[in-house]
């Protein structure tokens, strides 16, 4: 039998499972299957029953695709709680590589998004009035961050990626965490070398426009000026570091606080409005340079489009960008990717998507 984690060990009942899986409730999930045409021409195994077998596979110590098989087929812990399926290994592996991913993401997405978790003030921000904390949490509600790093993958999965010999294969993913509830909503995966800036749009939301919009909070390899207005237009925001081979226009400097040092170690040094690019263009945005220098006194320089916002805000939304290389360290080094489900592109993020830290993440 399945040996459940210390956390997860209440789970032994179904009717615990049960709780945990109706944070979206049964009629969403059966919808959400049917929206993504899961069960399409399905024999043995179906959404419902494989998703409770990919919660419960995260709840336990099982690791492979064998581990899986084992306890879908002969588990007592798995057919208590509706995940028991009569099926192979290859028949397992084939379910893992075809049926579309993006039921189970947005199921998990859903859960996640209903639990409104906002993350709590980091001890930098202990220092900060309970009306100024307030408003940053309002903004962290509307932040949407993302990033990119590389990870280095099985050499197993090269077949579908296109690329030869036994070494591991790097792949950059794009990470997008959403500040309402610090869980991730989108990912993508990319070769290694390829521009960040060719995807700055994918992790963009211009289409959908809610009150407030988003702020976006990147780095400055997602670069494009065009962009950047686009993003405006929408009526959303966006954070960043400048990049160096953006040409600036200055306009005019704004005044800064008294307190030129914040609680999170950065130094205000200037902060100025400013067109960017050299298009000769009258009607163009006006964006916002505020240089500072970090902790360590690197001089930064973050643009933004949030001319409005106090100075101090706008530097602690960037701070806060540094949430998700928190996500990249667990990534590389708690889920380490030592043993992968599936060798897919549709099983690797089936197992993203049902990773243990969002799955625990319910538990709280």
């Amino acid at each position: 039998m399945s040996k459940l984690n210390r956390e997860a060990r209440d789970f032994a009942t179904s009717r615990n499972l049960v709780r945990l899986l109706n944070c979206v409730p049964a009629k969403k999930r059966k919808e959400t299957a049917a929206e993504q045409r899961y069960d399409l021409n399905a024999r043995q195994l179906r959404f419902e029953p494989h998703l409770r077998a990919w919660v419960l596979f995260e709840l336990s110590d099982d690791e492979t695709l064998r581990d899986m098989h084992a306890a879908v087929n002969d588990d007592p812990l798995y057919r208590l709680n509706g995940a028991a399926i009569d099926i192979s290994v290859g028949g397992l592996s084939h379910a893992h590589a075809t049926r579309p991913c993006q039921a189970l993401q947005d199921v998990m997405m859903e859960a996640l998004a209903r639990i409104e978790v906002v993350p709590k003030s980091k001890r930098v921000l202990r220092q900060l009035s309970p009306d100024t904390l307030q408003q940053i949490a309002d903004w962290l509600n509307q932040a949407v961050l993302f990033d990119s790093t590389t990870l280095h993958l099985l050499a197993k999965i090269k077949e579908w990626a296109g690329q030869r010999g036994n070494e591991d294969l790097p792949l950059k993913v794009h990470v997008r965490l959403h500040g309402r509830y610090g869980g991730m909503d989108r990912i993508i995966f990319t070769t290694e070398h390829e521009n960040d800036a060719l995807h700055y749009k994918q992790l963009l939301d211009l289409d959908q426009t809610h009150e407030g919009g988003n702020i976006y909070l990147h780095d400055c390899g997602y670069r494009d000026l065009s962009t950047y207005d686009e993003v405006v237009d929408s009526g959303n925001h966006f954070v960043s570091r400048l990049h160096s081979q953006i040409t600036v226009l200055h306009l005019k400097d704004l005044t800064l606080p008294d307190e030129r040092q914040l609680s999170n170690g950065y130094t205000l040094i200037r902060d100025r409005v400013v067109t960017l690019g050299e298009r000769q263009n009258h009607d163009q945005h006006q964006y916002r340079l505020i240089n500072i220098r970090d902790s360590k006194g690197k001089p930064i320089v973050i643009v933004t489009s949030l001319l409005d916002l106090p100075v101090e805000q706008v530097c602690l939304l960037y701070f806060c960008r540094w949430r998700v290389e928190i996500l990249f360290r667990w990534l590389k080094h708690t889920l380490g990717l030592a043993h992968l489900v599936s060798h897919s592109p549709s099983g690797i993020m089936m197992q993203w998507a049902m990773n243990k830290d969002s799955v625990m993440h319910l538990l709280r």
